[in-house]
């Protein structure tokens, strides 16, 4: 009978555990999720495609934008990530990169930069 208490125990404590991982990766896949869909839609499905101005696709989409920002400390963390792995430095990456020093603010260490891949070089020397 202590034997069968002991094992529902154990089998109720793992599940916990493991619901506990899952909620907090969840948490990070939902951040990621956003962030990829704020992208797509300021860089896919802007009307000013074509322009050589990364702002105005960030004024373009100033709600897509502000749902980066809004990802706060685990969006940045995202970024940076999304940031480092990506094979691009384009539209996409300066975006990542501009949104990146806003959520820094007073932290960002970089105050000229040409790409977003420039931006994040700058940024990890400027930690070490």
């Amino acid at each position: 009978m202590i034997r069968k208490h002991l094992v529902r125990c154990l089998v109720s404590l793992s599940t916990v555990f493991v619901l506990g991982a899952c909620s907090v990766q969840t948490e990070e896949q939902r951040i990621s999720g956003v962030i990829e869909h704020s992208l797509q839609k300021m860089v896919g499905e802007s009307a000013i495609m074509g322009s050589s101005n990364p702002n105005d696709y960030i004024a373009g989409s100033p709600e897509a934008y502000g749902l980066i920002l809004n990802t706060g400390e685990e969006g940045l963390l995202v970024l940076l990530q999304e940031l480092e792995s990506s094979s691009d430095n384009g539209l996409r990456e300066w975006i990542m990169a501009q949104a990146s020093t806003e959520l820094l603010g007073d932290r960002n260490s970089v105050n000229e930069w040409n790409s977003g891949k420039d931006w994040l070089r700058q940024y990890k020397m400027s930690e070490e």
